[in-house]
């Protein structure tokens, strides 16, 4: 019989939303990670060798897209709005604090604005942040690092 990635990859679904839900401990939440795993493996299914394990390929994937999300959730401040939610303008020092912070921002290459946005603003991953950019995870890295820098300097000044 030939090889069927489609069928390898069905059968390996079960045990990895049962990871899933060990992970997120929130049944809602592990479905969605188990969808957007296999959203990945089937847009990256040119990657996977035959013959290899796919659950532990799965199974990394999942993981990695757990932390991602968890790395991503540190930097959104949730807020609950009830009904008659009124909406206050921010203070005289928050938009002063605003102003030098876009002045900062743009004050970075471009190259560095690019991953400032993909990685620290959009929250996504350095691997995709790589692909999308066409440069390596040490790029990726070493231009964040550097604008971070930059950054805190000019805000520190």
């Amino acid at each position: 019989m030939d090889y069927s990635f489609n069928n390898e990859l069905i059968s390996c679904i079960p045990n990895l939303h049962r990871y899933a839900c060990k992970l997120t401990r929130d049944a809602a939440a592990a479905e969605d990670l188990t969808q957007d795993c296999l959203a990945r493996a089937l847009s990256r299914s040119h990657r996977f060798e035959p013959g290899t394990n796919m659950q532990a390929w799965l199974t990394t994937m999942l993981k990695n897209l757990h932390f991602n999300n968890l790395q991503r959730e540190k930097h959104v401040t949730k807020v609950e709005l009830w009904d008659h939610a009124a909406s206050v303008e921010p203070s005289q020092i928050s938009r002063l604090v605003f102003r030098d912070v876009d002045r900062a921002f743009d004050s970075l290459t471009p190259c560095q604005r690019k991953v400032v946005r993909l990685v620290a603003i959009e929250g996504r991953p350095y691997q995709e942040a790589a692909e999308k950019l066409n440069v390596s995870i040490g790029t990726i890295r070493s231009r964040l690092c550097r604008a971070r820098e930059r950054l805190n300097n000019l805000m520190a000044a």
